[in-house]
């Protein structure tokens, strides 16, 4: 007779790659549909670089203002990615370039190449394109998708919720993301992320259309409770002067 014990950490490897892989038919079809307002797979798809201005004010837990900053962002896509990012903070230059490899760092004429530093500045870098590739990357493979339901943003606004994970939904250190689309448009009014800390609400406040596609105009971040109730403004985001290449 067959030994089935060595089947057992099999089965539990298929179990666990199959929870962990779900892709809800309802909240694959809601992405679809918000890909297609904002502009479209293909035309995401065909662009190789992508450039803005960032103005980026930070709050504290008093409402009052810890920083103000304005960034050059350039992104290239194609034929791998490479992001930098650039700006001035008391008449001192700063620059950050991800080459594909490796992440450098400049404050004026000094290059800063202390690694917890550097990762830091790749993890802004990467929050920034972040932004730009919703919705159009939420269908990629590796990521958990999880119809929710209708739900309401304060202020009582309707929305289509989706919960996405990137990773083990079994991981407690792993971001969580719940995405709130317009039930009739399908445009991302929102997103609400839960960290290893601390849950966060952005609203997309308005869009950018002169490229083609839907893009960041002003969005606005609150630090929320679990249950998404506000307790203080933390960051606004403009974004302007959009230059796509194709």
């Amino acid at each position: 007779m067959r030994d089935l014990s060595a089947l057992i950490p099999y089965s539990i490897f298929i179990l666990l790659f199959f929870s962990c892989s779900t892709r809800d038919k309802q909240a694959v079809s809601i992405i679809e549909k918000s890909i297609q307002a904002h502009g479209g797979e293909k035309a995401w798809e065909d662009i190789e670089s992508i450039s803005l201005v960032r103005d980026i004010w930070m709050f504290d837990e008093n409402g009052d203002t810890e920083s103000y900053v304005r960034q050059e962002n350039d992104f290239r896509l194609k034929p791998f990615f490479e992001g930098k990012m650039n700006w001035v903070k008391d008449s001192i230059p700063h620059r950050v370039h991800f080459d594909g490899v490796s992440t450098r760092y400049h404050m004026g004429e000094n290059e800063i190449q202390n690694e917890g530093f550097l990762q830091n500045k790749k993890r802004d870098l990467d929050a920034a394109f972040y932004v730009l590739t919703k919705p159009f990357d939420l269908l990629d493979k590796e990521k958990y998708l999880e119809y929710i339901g209708r739900d309401e943003l304060p202020g009582g606004v309707p929305v289509e919720t989706v919960k996405v994970i990137d990773g083990d939904p079994a991981d407690p250190a792993v971001d969580i993301w719940w995405y709130y689309f317009d039930p009739k448009s399908f445009e991302i009014l929102a997103y609400k992320v839960k960290t290893s800390d601390h849950f966060s609400l952005v609203y997309n406040q308005g869009w950018d259309r002169t490229t083609g596609l839907l893009l960041p105009a002003r969005r606005e971040s609150y630090r929320v409770d679990e249950e998404g109730k506000h307790l203080y403004q933390r960051a606004i985001y403009g974004y302007g002067m959009y230059q796509v290449k194709r």
